[in-house]
């Protein structure tokens, strides 16, 4: 879902949890931009590239546990904002029952309404992107427009079916996330300690392992020896970060891998157990419950969907 809720990015998930839970999209697609909204029932760690030729801002209004922006090297929480440029990188962690609004915006449009909102916008943010908490002012007023925008896709979506309120819109979209743009540069998310750094590179450090080696049998002593520490300290690391183990996490990886693959396959026999093999997966009645148990569905539903 969060994958869908943010146009033209291309994204990988991985879902953190071992059930399925239900998620919900909606999108108002404006003269320029486009306005989407996720709420996620599962937690997901997301990585890959958000959309080459637009902005993106991503305004969190609901996290009941704290989220992870790996690419900005800090936690957050409901109330913050992620500023995208064209082709920034995304690596986060988002709990589950959490939710976004995330605003696209051509590059063109968004210089436009920059040099009207915002011409004093830091250069160092515009080109590298930043986290930062919104203050209460900018949040109240983002708050309440977007309350009112997903109450009325939600019920009464026929009241955008005109372009000129899809213009209004617009204009008020970027007047409100403008605004609380220029609230966050006011008060940036500061640099994490070395500690806390130290953490997440060594993170990034695993998972480009783990995915270098996706396809052949890995153990926890395989990791221990590449990062330098414990097993205890790898199984840790990977606990309070992402909140499974590290062979969960790889798992979950893998049947993700599967899961591709059968979404692209044509319906045949046999596709099932060669995509499952090309994975890693020997074991077919382990690997048809763990399939469902992760996306609600087994591996042939998905194949003929």
């Amino acid at each position: 879902m969060l994958v869908s809720a943010m146009r033209d990015a291309q994204l990988e998930p991985c879902l953190l949890n071992s059930r399925p839970a239900a998620s919900r999209i909606a999108r108002l697609t404006c003269p320029h931009g486009c306005l989407d909204f996720a709420a996620l029932g599962p937690a997901v760690h997301t990585t890959g590239e958000m959309a080459l030729a637009c902005y993106t801002l991503v305004f969190v209004l609901a996290c009941p546990a704290k989220g992870l922006s790996i690419n900005f090297s800090t936690a957050h929480t409901d109330g913050y904002m992620g500023f995208f440029p064209p082709g920034g990188m995304l690596d986060a962690v988002t709990p589950e029952g959490y939710s976004q609004a995330s605003l696209t915006v051509p590059a063109v449009e968004f210089h436009a309404a920059l040099e009207q909102h915002f011409p004093e916008a830091p250069a160092k943010v515009l080109r590298g992107g930043a986290l930062m908490l919104i203050g209460p002012v900018a949040q109240a007023r983002l708050r309440g427009l977007l309350a009112h925008l997903e109450e009325a896709l939600w019920h009464t979506p026929e009241l955008f079916a005109g372009s000129l309120i899809r213009r209004q819109v617009e204009r008020e979209l970027l007047a409100g996330f403008f605004s609380a743009l220029r609230s966050g540069c006011a008060d940036l998310v500061k640099p994490p300690s070395n500690r806390v750094g130290g953490r997440l590179r060594r993170l990034r450090q695993a998972r480009e392992f783990l995915a270098a080696h996706t396809h052949e049998p890995i153990y926890l002593d395989d990791l221990c020896a590449t990062l330098g520490i414990t097993r205890r300290g790898v199984e840790k690391l990977f606990q309070d970060l992402l909140g499974l183990s590290p062979i969960t996490y790889q798992r979950h990886q893998r049947l993700h891998g599967v899961r591709r693959a059968l979404l692209h396959a044509a319906p045949a026999s046999g596709a099932v157990k060669n995509a499952a093999l090309r994975w890693g997966f020997l074991h077919q009645g382990r690997f048809a419950h763990d399939y469902r148990s992760l996306f609600g569905e087994s591996p042939s539903d998905t194949l003929t969907s």
